[in-house]
């Protein structure tokens, strides 16, 4: 049998992903800065949340803005549902809200006050039932997407949750924390299912304060390997003298796959997030710069460079544009394939 082939496939060759081709398409400006973006996984819209306590919406085809306006401090966390349909934002606030991402005139559909003191980290499930926030009070709480409702609380982490993640097509999840350590959990019985050791990327200073610890935890595409991201290497923790690092483990045996970060251009620099392409290569910043890896290679094989200091970046759906957040306010895109 012969499928019938989409119009715009049909129209043009497959453009592959290229890093070394890669050059700025989009350059919008924000008042405030920028801690975290995330397009919508129809790929019609990109939400940026800022330090202005709103989340930015972009409209991608057209680059209109709205503001979604309801925190009351730094936003640092956007999510969307599966469908798209309904954008979740995290704030230092301790609470999160749900919005209708297409409405004209964004207003909250729900406002959660989730944790005490910074609601840090925010992910959906796979599924879209279950919201999944980590913050200062050490918890990893689960709620309920159509209701709002609390429907677990994971205890056990001994310092501030940075990050959450759903297990790709379950509902068990990670969480890393400030002290390098990553946490699996069965999240429909709220039991600790095991630990991944990264306790090298946190750091004491003055042997009291934690600095550091698991900024990011991503999974490929097959759910296979796990990895976490962060620094390592620190000479001087108040100074900033550190290392990028990513951490890589095998999903099934808990072990470390490979470490990997910038060798030959060493830069004092935090790795906040990393993305794992479908095509294989790994993708995390470098303070101003996004770095590109293959899946086995400790040194990075090429540097995209960027105007400013970034926080976050997101993939388009496409797999071809990539959608970062700075701290000068800018969200900018970059096509990874010839002009």
């Amino acid at each position: 049998m012969t499928l019938p082939i989409p119009n715009d496939a049909a129209a043009k060759p497959e453009v592959r992903f290229d890093p070394r081709a890669a050059h700025l398409t989009q350059d919008w400006a924000h008042t405030g800065r920028l801690l975290c973006c995330r397009v919508d996984p129809t790929g019609r819209f990109v939400g940026a949340g800022s330090t202005d306590h709103t989340v930015q919406r972009w409209e991608i085809a057209s680059g209109n803005k709205v503001p979604l306006a309801a925190h009351t401090n730094w936003v640092s966390s956007v999510g969307f549902s599966p469908d798209g349909a309904t954008l979740y934002s995290g704030s230092y606030d301790g609470r999160w809200i749900a919005w209708e991402t297409s409405a004209a005139s964004p207003q909250p559909l729900r406002t959660i006050t989730a944790h005490e003191g910074w609601l840090r980290a925010l992910a959906v499930s796979g599924d879209g039932a279950w919201i999944a926030t980590g913050g200062n009070d050490r918890l990893v709480k689960i709620w309920s997407s159509a209701t709002g409702e609390q429907v677990g609380e994971l205890a056990g982490h001994p310092q501030q949750v940075f990050c959450v993640q759903f297990v790709p097509g379950t509902r068990e999840l990670v969480s890393g924390d400030i002290s390098g350590n990553i946490h699996h959990w069965n999240g429909t019985e709220g039991k600790l299912l095991r630990q991944f050791d990264a306790q090298d990327t946190s750091f004491l200073i003055a042997d009291k304060v934690p600095f550091g610890g698991i900024l990011n935890l991503a999974f490929n595409r097959d759910g296979s390997r796990l990895t976490a991201t962060g620094h390592f290497k620190v000479t001087n923790a108040p100074a900033g003298n550190r290392r990028a690092v990513a951490t890589t483990f095998n999903w099934k045996t808990g072990e470390r796959v490979v470490r990997q970060e910038s060798v030959k251009e060493e830069r004092d620099a935090t790795l906040w997030r990393a993305v794992h392409h479908p095509r294989g290569p790994m993708l995390g910043i470098v303070a101003k710069e996004l770095g590109f890896w293959e899946p086995e290679s400790v040194e990075l094989f090429h540097l995209l460079k960027t105007p400013s200091e970034m926080f976050d970046f997101d993939l388009h759906p496409n797999g071809l544009d990539l959608f970062t957040a700075h701290f000068d306010g800018h969200l900018r895109v970059y096509r990874c394939a010839p002009a």
